[in-house]
């Protein structure tokens, strides 16, 4: 199962730093994780701006197509900004 890892503020948002998701597909990962407070997608399912998405340390646009792996691990970064 893909570890997805929670960074910032999301941690205290989602109330987990890490969790295992039983999913092969990116988008349902995050679906799975985001369904009800619509964080890092928006209710289009679609990725907010302003969140960083990294697969074993690579942005997630680079494996578009493929399938995630058991050992896979996703990190999801919000980008702060600042005044």
């Amino acid at each position: 199962m893909p570890k997805v890892i929670l960074k910032g503020p999301l941690i205290s948002q989602f109330n987990f730093r890490e969790i295992y998701v039983n999913d092969r597909e990116l988008l349902r990962v995050l679906v799975k994780i985001d369904s009800k407070k619509h964080l890092i997608l928006n209710e289009s399912n679609q990725l907010k701006s302003g969140i960083l998405i990294l697969i074993n340390g690579k942005d997630w646009r680079l494996y578009r197509n493929q399938l995630l792996n058991d050992n896979d691990i996703i990190e999801i970064i919000p980008i702060n900004h600042g005044g």
